[in-house]
């Protein structure tokens, strides 16, 4: 029974390796989400200039929550540095604006959005770094997202 699991196991981890993978390159789809939380929303198209990180997450999903003080102290550790944070939800409005009240998420956060089927998403948090409108990294947001961040804005 082990051995199935660890062979298991070795399977679902490189599947995810290969799947994170194939988006390096790729243009990144549009972003989109019926309401926006602190401020008017995004549009990809509109911020080649900046480094943009895409943050699928949502309330109810504990790694998501333990992410969230890793992105705000990225968030202003960055925000001087032409990066911009964007988390986005399926979840409606009111839930995410309840939960943000004590978490405190400082950057954009956009509530019913689908933009995580176009970016081919099977497990949150998950997040994209988009420079020139292609993505450049993807992965688990604590899973060195800071470093990539760092490397890109020397």
């Amino acid at each position: 029974m082990k051995r199935l699991f660890f062979i298991f196991l070795l399977a679902f981890i490189s599947f995810s390796l290969v799947a994170c993978a194939d988006n390096i390159g790729k243009d990144a789809p549009e972003i989109s989400a019926k309401s926006w939380i602190n401020g008017n929303g995004l549009k990809l198209a509109d911020n080649k200039d900046k480094i943009v990180v895409v943050e699928f997450w949502a309330t109810w999903c504990p790694p998501c929550r333990a992410s969230i003080p890793h992105l705000k102290k990225m968030n202003a550790e960055f925000k001087d540095k032409n990066v911009v944070f964007v988390s986005l939800t399926n979840e409606d409005e009111n839930t995410v604006t309840k939960f943000n009240k004590t978490m405190g998420m400082d950057w954009l956060v956009g509530t019913g959005s689908n933009t995580a089927n176009e970016y081919g998403v099977r497990g949150i948090p998950h997040a994209f770094i988009i420079q020139n409108g292609k993505i450049v990294w993807e992965d688990h947001p604590m899973n060195g997202l800071d470093k990539k961040l760092a490397e890109l804005t020397k």
